[in-house]
């Protein structure tokens, strides 16, 4: 079988980097933003700006990976392209606000953030810290070219396990190959992505929330749980929906409470057509290798007409789930996208949206699973919480997130500002909430 000659030295980028590459593009030509997120740790204490700035600076300047910028080989494949190790001040922003600001106040600083375009392609990180009394708040926004969202925990984890043990580690990047072989696999893996497509699609588009002609970024509404409200969304999963089930249980929720608004807005065209994003990454004592996105997606169709039957829910989407993973659905994307890579980010845009009549899905949905960040304190301020804030690509620029950190569960709702008023955002975490059994 023909394999092409490559580089054993450099970084290729794998088919499923080059779909995040897609989804950057879609959504930097409808948002004018990446397709980024962000982590927010929020601690007790105020942080000092002087030595957070300082220390990061040092760290990050042992990855110039991190101020890279994709490009194409002369086998046409594409890499990463890593400038040589430098000296680059580390994009950081700091402001104070009063004592006691509410949570609401907060969120719309760190919004203006996470909308801030990078205006360089060799920016892929910054950071942002918020002092607010006896609280702090420190947000690493990044775009997912570098990171997915347990990588960039990964990192936040190798930050703090440094600023605790006082060592210094940095690492290369190591070489990804460029995957020019294997060729009938690759193609037989797209035939069977292929027909899975065709069954999830249909003779109308999926059901969606119209985007806005305007929009100043995306809005985010995040509910917290304690250990003991996480731990009854727990239990209440394993009666529901079995042993090991919560993310099924949390996307049939998501999806009941979804349904309630659109029905609220006499919206009834279409089925529900959901990526779920899962990781790929293979568990290690310890891997330092933890740029770029070890990710894949199952994709779930839900009729619209079991949306308000909770068990009939919970059984669909277990049911697509086992089918998926017994016939490795996401382990073929990772092998079709492969092919994918010779094709410009504007044409895959385009062809992307084929298969759903020019849409991609209703919502996002992720469960992210137990905290990758795994200290309790960030430089020694012990921490309340942690969560993340991501920009979903456009479309559908909407999206419902479970995360985990460490005795907590946060749930966030993302949406382009304009999609949903703010008493239907409000709604569905109530919803929400109800629905998973908290009071």
């Amino acid at each position: 079988m023909l394999s092409l000659p490559y580089s054993k030295t450099r970084r290729y980028l794998t088919g499923i980097d080059w779909i995040i590459h897609v989804l950057n593009y879609m959504t930097i030509q409808e948002t004018g933003a990446d397709f980024m997120s962000q982590i927010v740790i929020e601690v007790f204490g105020t942080v000092n700006a002087g030595e957070l700035f300082g220390r990061l600076n040092s760290f990050i300047n042992k990855y110039p990976v991190l101020y890279g910028y994709a490009s194409r080989d002369i086998n046409l494949a594409p890499y990463w392209k890593v400038p040589p190790a430098g000296k680059t001040d580390v994009l950081f922003d700091y402001m104070k606000v009063e004592n006691g600001a509410s949570f609401e106040v907060i969120i719309k600083h760190l919004e203006n953030k996470i909308n801030t375009a990078f205006n360089n392609k060799r920016h892929h990180l910054a950071f942002f810290l918020i002092n607010s009394g006896d609280k702090s708040f420190i947000a690493m926004r990044f775009d997912h070219l570098i990171f997915d969202a347990a990588n960039a925990e990964a990192f936040l984890n190798l930050f703090q396990k440094e600023w605790k043990e006082k060592t210094q580690s940095g690492c290369k990047i190591a070489p990804e190959p460029a995957h020019l072989n294997l060729w009938m696999e690759k193609f037989m893996a797209g035939q069977r992505v292929n027909r899975a497509f065709l069954k999830i699609a249909d003779k109308i588009p999926p059901r969606v929330f119209p985007l806005p002609a305007v929009t100043n970024g995306f809005k985010f509404k995040i509910l917290s749980f304690d250990k003991k409200d996480a731990d009854t969304i727990s239990e209440n999963a394993f009666n529901e929906a079995g042993y090991l089930m919560l993310m099924p249980y949390s996307l049939a929720a998501s999806v009941y409470c979804f349904h309630k608004i659109f029905a609220g807005r006499l919206i009834s065209s279409g089925d529900y057509v959901i990526p779920v994003s899962i990781n790929m990454k293979k568990q290690e004592k310890e891997n330092k290798q933890f740029f770029f996105n070890n990710v894949s997606f199952l994709i779930f169709k839900i009729k619209a007409d079991i949306a308000e039957d909770f068990a009939g829910l919970i059984n669909s989407v277990k049911e697509q789930m086992y089918n998926q993973v017994k016939a490795d659905f996401p382990g073929d994307l990772c092998k079709a996208s492969m092919l994918m890579r010779i094709a410009p980010l504007s044409l895959l845009g385009r062809l992307m949206k084929i298969y759903l009549k020019g849409q991609v899905a209703s919502f996002s949905f992720s469960y992210l699973g137990e905290a990758v960040y795994t200290y309790g304190d960030f430089m020694g301020n012990n921490i309340l919480n942690l969560f993340h804030m991501p920009r979903v690509p456009v479309p559908p620029g909407i999206g419902i997130f479970f995360q985990r950190s460490n005795e907590r569960m946060n749930v966030i709702l993302s949406y382009l500002d304009g999609m949903l008023k703010d008493e239907e955002a409000e709604e569905i975490l109530s919803l929400l909430q109800s629905r998973l059994g908290v009071k």
